[in-house]
């Protein structure tokens, strides 16, 4: 049938299919030494961008591009980002299993708002990385301004980030499986978002 010759849409979907597959899984094998994990989620986010700007790069190969130029460059700022996240989480942890401490509410609010400007300042650094050649301290300011002047973007964002593990341990038995197929589908709509985005900076166009 003409559906599965190899030149067919059909069989071309499927191929990006199994591309985002395997920037997801490397992504994640490549994450377990929590010092690379900077460089893989950049090397994921540069393909996966190249793949939905219309490239089709080969996606093993154009990943440990990424993985190696990027790594000396993202590991030093990733590994700053990790002590602050270990503050971060011990702050959570005091809020959260010491409740007599009386932490005002209007304290954890801002706490939590912190929390998720610096998150969205991590992702939009990985994107920029991925897209840019900018210096430690450029890249880590820009990011900043890209996810304060990108809010409503960065909760619907942080949203598909998270969603497929909330959604994986309600549905434990079948978690493999749609734990890739969310982040599969969630990775291609956000790094579609954010070519749009550069492709305006490229081009000189309002953000």
């Amino acid at each position: 049938m003409s559906v599965f010759r190899p030149d067919s849409e059909f069989m071309e979907f499927l191929g990006k299919v199994a591309d985002f597959v395997i920037l997801n899984l490397l992504c994640a094998i490549c994450s377990i030494p929590i010092v690379t994990a900077g460089a893989a989620i950049t090397a994921r986010n540069y393909t996966a961008m190249k793949m939905t700007r219309g490239e089709e790069p080969s996606a093993v190969k154009s990943y440990f591009k990424s993985f190696r130029e990027n790594f000396r460059q993202v590991t030093a700022i990733w590994m700053g980002f990790v002590v602050i996240w270990a503050m971060i989480a011990l702050d959570w942890y005091n809020i959260i299993m010491h409740p007599t401490h009386n932490f005002p509410f209007t304290l954890k609010i801002v706490f939590a708002v912190m929390t998720f400007i610096f998150w969205a300042t991590n992702d939009c650094l990985f994107y920029l990385e991925a897209r840019f050649e900018l210096k430690s301290l450029q890249l880590v300011k820009t990011a900043l301004i890209m996810a304060l002047l990108n809010i409503p973007k960065m909760v619907l964002i942080c949203a598909a980030t998270f969603l497929p593990y909330i959604i994986c341990a309600w549905y434990i038995q079948w978690g493999l499986g749609i734990w890739i197929l969310c982040k599969c589908v969630s990775l291609y709509y956000i790094s579609k978002g954010w070519n749009r985005q550069f492709s305006k900076v490229l081009t000189g166009g309002e953000v």
